[in-house]
Formats: C-alpha cells, sequence, structure tokens
C-alpha cells in the first residue's frame, strides 16, 4: 500500500509518500511563500523523484486539522482534487496525532502544543506502549493554564513539542519543572512522513473516506468569523 500525505496545517507545506515498509520520500517547506504556492508544486517533484504516479497511490492522508485556517483549506483542496480526480480513498489525520508521532519509542507521556495566538493552544496526550502509538486524550483546545493542571495529573514524565511548547516554555517549566523535557526544533513542527504513517494505520483499520466526504476540522471558528461576534 503506498500513500501520500499531505500536511499544510502550520506555516510547514510537507509531503511525503510511505509504502509497507519504508519512508519512500518527503518533501518540506517551511518558507516565505504561502501554501498555495508551495505544496502542489512540492507533491509533483516528490512524485517525479520518486518515479510514482498518482494513480499508484491507495490512500491520500491529508492533515485535517486543528491549524492555519487557510493552510487546511488548501491542503483539503489539493488533496480532494487529486483523490477525486483518480478516486483514491482518503484519511483525515489530526494535526496534533501526527505532531505526536514526531517521536517514537519513548515511556514518558507525549503532549505536542500547537500556539493558536491569544492565549489559546491546541494539545492533546499520548504514549507508547511497546510499538503501538496510544491517545490518552484526543486533541483539544485550550489554553495554556488548563493545560498544565491537565498535565499535573499525569503520573509519568512529559515530553513537549510543537510551537506552542516553545512560546510557553518558561511557565511549563516554571509549574512542571523537571517532569518536562522540550524536544530538538526540528521535531516541533508537523511532518508530512508523520501524517502519512498515521494514514496508513488508519486505512488498515477500515477509517478511509471519500474526497466528497472529507472535510477539516477547526476545533474553532476562523477568525474572520470570530470578528463577526
Amino acid at each position: 500500500m503506498i500513500v501520500l500525505g499531505i500536511e499544510s496545517a502550520t506555516i510547514t507545506a510537507s509531503c511525503a509518500l510511505v509504502d509497507d515498509k519504508k519512508l519512500i520520500g518527503e518533501y518540506s517547506q517551511s518558507h516565505k511563500k504561502t501554501h498555495s504556492e508551495k505544496l502542489m508544486p512540492l507533491i509533483e517533484r516528490l512524485l517525479n523523484d520518486t518515479e510514482i504516479k498518482i494513480e499508484d497511490v491507495d490512500i491520500i492522508a491529508i492533515s485535517k486539522g486543528p491549524g492555519s485556517y487557510t493552510g487546511l483549506r488548501i491542503g483539503a483542496a489539493i488533496g480532494k482534487s487529486l483523490a477525486h480526480a483518480c478516486k483514491i480513498p482518503v484519511v483525515g489525520v489530526p494535526t496534533i496525532d501526527a505532531l505526536a508521532f514526531n517521536i517514537t519509542m519513548t515511556n514518558d507521556y507525549i503532549v505536542p502544543i500547537l500556539d493558536a495566538r491569544g492565549g489559546r493552544i491546541y494539545s492533546g496526550i499520548y504514549k507508547w506502549q511497546g510499538r503501538k502509538f496510544i491517545t490518552v486524550e484526543d486533541q483539544f483546545a485550550s489554553d495554556i493554564d488548563k493545560l498544565i493542571e491537565r498535565l499535573k495529573k499525569l503520573d509519568k514524565n512529559i515530553i513537549l513539542s510543537g510551537d506552542g511548547a516553545e512560546v510557553h516554555k518558561n511557565i511549563l517549566e516554571e509549574h512542571l519543572g523537571d517532569r518536562v523535557s522540550f524536544v530538538l526544533p526540528y521535531n516541533n513542527m508537523p511532518r508530512a512522513a508523520s501524517t502519512a504513517q498515521l494514514g496508513y494505520i488508519l486505512a488498515n483499520e477500515g477509517k478511509t473516506q471519500t474526497a466528497f466526504d472529507f472535510a477539516p476540522e477547526y476545533l474553532r471558528k476562523s477568525q474572520a468569523e470570530r470578528n463577526l461576534t
């Protein structure tokens, strides 16, 4: 099974191809260009360089949010268009799940934090049981103070990742002390390789849908919608 992963929830535009045994290829870009300018060319380059035709892809795994409203819409539009044109099933992968999946084979809890600005964050709680990735608490919207209270109740040390972990690093260390550690910067952004691998797992569990049925999950309204209220 070949899975094309599409990740566009943050400033990083990323695409990857995985199969049953390996990561075939991955391209990522975190730069000034918008996702509408860089994501499709990255996908085209990836397919060309790996000599894989889009018709050979079995599943398209799309980051479904939370994250940038515009970024998610662009990733969804590209993924849905490719899936519809080639009749490829789609898997929606929660952004926070994929961010947690960057960290492997640890006994600690994994808690990604995405900064949603205005004091808000997105997070979730995960762990590994042997080689199995476990969701302890599904991704959620919160603020940093409420998240800290949740984390105080955990019975193991915690690995923090994501741009929100960097933004709130001081207060996290102040309240949680040496129970928390922070990943290296390159693990702070979602990767299409993780999105694709989780898509592979979800597809094997039968959690696919049609391109028509897929829609991003924002967890909160867009800025324009919030301005109207």
